[in-house]
């Protein structure tokens, strides 16, 4: 089955990925960054352990009573500490499957933010998407939308963002114009996050001043075949959605110029609280 999209939509959607510069979102968003895993976590498994991703859990429970949903299966429960010393609730899971719909980039320096790269600044990536829940049953792939999300990422884990989409656009680039010409690659669903029995870590920074990260990738299936992407396809009913959520968005993406730099948070470690230490792969 040939998938068409109508060509001002595929165009919306493209564009929102290939530029990006804070005003708040028109519309109800949850907020989910990276976490990485820690070695002390390997009895509870999960994102606590491998890596992955994390939302205020009172921020997806208000989400999810509004779009009328249940929260992710995938997606569990535990208690983070943050950075002054205070702790609360959040979701956590180690990959996230979204279509990703706009993003904006930018360093930050001595209390400053610039959309160009400043000499010894950290990259700072936010990206607007569309989450998905993984409802896939006995090798039935099952992929139900659930409501828009923005992924954040610092440092090195922006970079992989960053190369992650690359890596899938690049990935998909062949079969899609088989069977979506036209149609761009973040149309498709995608996984993002750590996959694998084994903890993937990698020492980054400075000689003599480094830290361990576990890097956020894409899964990236070892064939992709024409029956795969189409199920991986949002649906042109999403699509529209993520069309025009990307054009209420217009002015957030572009809102970072010369904003000045907010701390945040959501970037402590994670408290105890018990996960499956394996998780089945996406697609």
């Amino acid at each position: 089955m040939n998938i068409s999209l109508d060509s001002d939509i595929a165009k919306k959607i493209e564009q929102g990925m290939k530029s990006g510069e804070a005003s708040e979102l028109p519309f109800p968003v949850v907020y989910i960054w990276t976490i990485n895993g820690q070695a002390t976590y390997k009895q509870q498994g999960g994102a606590l352990y491998y890596g992955g991703w994390a939302s205020k859990a009172e921020d997806m429970n208000a989400a999810a009573e509004q779009l009328g949903l249940s929260i992710p299966q995938d997606w569990k429960q535990v208690t983070i500490n943050s950075r002054d010393g205070g702790e609360f609730e959040a979701y956590t899971c180690r990959s996230a499957i979204i279509a990703p719909i706009g993003k904006r980039i930018s360093w930050l320096a001595d209390g400053k933010r610039s959309t160009s790269y400043i000499e010894g600044g950290r990259r700072h990536v936010q990206v607007l998407a569309y989450l998905a829940e993984n409802r896939s049953e006995n090798g039935n792939r099952n992929f139900v939308p659930w409501g828009p999300v923005v992924l954040t990422a610092k440092g090195y884990q922006a970079g992989n963002l960053l190369e992650a989409f690359s890596q899938w656009d690049k990935a998909t680039t062949q079969i899609r114009w088989k069977v979506a010409p036209g149609v761009p690659a973040w149309c498709f669903y995608l996984s993002l996050g750590t996959f694998g029995k084994e903890r993937q870590v990698t020492n980054v920074g400075k000689p003599g001043a480094q830290s361990p990260i576990t890097p956020i990738t894409a899964y990236i299936p070892e064939r992709l075949t024409e029956e795969l992407m189409t199920s991986l396809f949002v649906g042109k009913e999403i699509a529209e959605k993520m069309a025009s959520l990307q054009e209420q968005a217009a002015e957030w993406m572009n809102a970072w110029k010369a904003a000045p730099v907010s701390s945040v948070d959501e970037y402590g470690e994670a408290d105890s609280s018990f996960f499956s230490s394996e998780e089945e792969i996406p697609f």
